[in-house]
């Protein structure tokens, strides 16, 4: 009875409201009834408790929320590593809204940590078991993501089939075609090179590269693993043709010899357009060694390459 007065006395008037109300449903002698407040009493008491629990435990959950994702660079990195959408994950960490089971199930596989540990207002949360890993691989996927394609627009007018023409640092008479083609997959513009060695040599060498290309700087650049040998990585950088139609790009190409002491080496490059579709087995059989004078390589290209001059690459070897 006490704590139905003391909790009639904190709202005047409310007997006589409660009465005319209860009138209205035809449920006065409720009223009336002394067990009827104290019930009542009581399952407002427990409602408030509920509902401050409820806010307790929301309040703990998104602090500890927000204190896991401290430890990464952006909430938009630990949506990425979550697989959660970014506004539906706001809603967590300003308590708004509390995750389903199976998204805080989630959440906890991606941190490394317990569900009670997320939930429960009286356990502690400490650094996420996953920080190292999780965050040194997006470190990498976001650099490659930054630096690759860079302006995919430009790029994709440079798609397809060229020759590429470099000066060998051997033989600074002799000049290298290759065959490159770009292509777009998945938002990034990828290579793959075939390059041999001409039918007159004694021996006969294919290299193959796999790459990718962005365009920065208003430059192109070109990165390519060696596949074959896996011992190789070569990088040309590339100044874009501004002509109405694609046409032929040249720059500088590093990489190393392939004779005993692998020297690394610097040499112009000439790229020819061949188009988006070509014989490839046509373009291949014209893969090999030329002479630099050689008038099957177009002339613009062999003037280019003339104008290095004998001392147009540059090998270094082993002190």
């Amino acid at each position: 009875m006490t704590e139905s007065r003391l909790f009639f006395m904190c709202i005047p008037g409310s007997l006589d409201l409660l009465h005319d109300l209860a009138t209205k449903l035809g449920a006065s002698r409720f009223v009336n009834n002394r067990a009827f407040f104290i019930d009542f009493a009581s399952r407002c008491a427990i409602m408030r408790k509920v509902a401050q629990g409820i806010r307790l435990l929301s309040n703990s959950f998104s602090e500890k929320l927000r204190s896991l994702c401290a430890h990464y660079r952006s909430v938009s990195e630990v949506c990425r590593m979550l697989g959660l959408n970014r506004q539906q994950f706001d809603r967590y960490l300003t308590g708004r809204v509390r995750p389903s089971q199976h998204n805080l199930q989630r959440i906890a596989e991606g941190f490394g940590v317990e569900v009670s540990e997320l939930i429960d207002p009286a356990r502690e949360i400490g650094r996420p078991a996953r920080l190292k890993v999780e965050s040194s691989r997006d470190r990498m996927t976001s650099l490659i993501d930054r630096a690759f394609p860079g302006d995919l627009k430009r790029l994709r007018i440079m798609l397809g089939y060229y020759h590429t023409h470099f000066l060998i640092p051997s033989d600074p008479d002799e000049v290298t075609r290759s065959l490159v083609y770009l292509y777009e997959q998945e938002g990034k513009v990828c290579s793959k090179t075939i390059e041999r060695t001409g039918p007159h040599e004694e021996v006969k060498e294919i290299l193959k590269y796999e790459g990718m290309a962005t365009f920065l700087g208003n430059c192109i650049f070109l990165l390519e693993f060696e596949t074959l040998s896996a011992d190789t990585i070569v990088e040309s950088i590339l100044y874009p043709s501004y002509r109405k139609s694609l046409d032929i790009l040249t720059g500088l190409t590093f990489g190393m010899t392939s004779q005993v002491y692998r020297q690394p080496f610097a040499a112009p490059i000439a790229w020819k357009y061949l188009g988006r579709t070509v014989d490839l087995k046509e373009q291949l059989a014209v893969c090999r060694s030329y002479k630099r004078t050689d008038v099957r390589i177009d002339p613009r290209i062999r003037k280019y390459l003339n104008a290095a001059g004998l001392s147009g690459t540059l090998s270094l070897g082993p002190m």
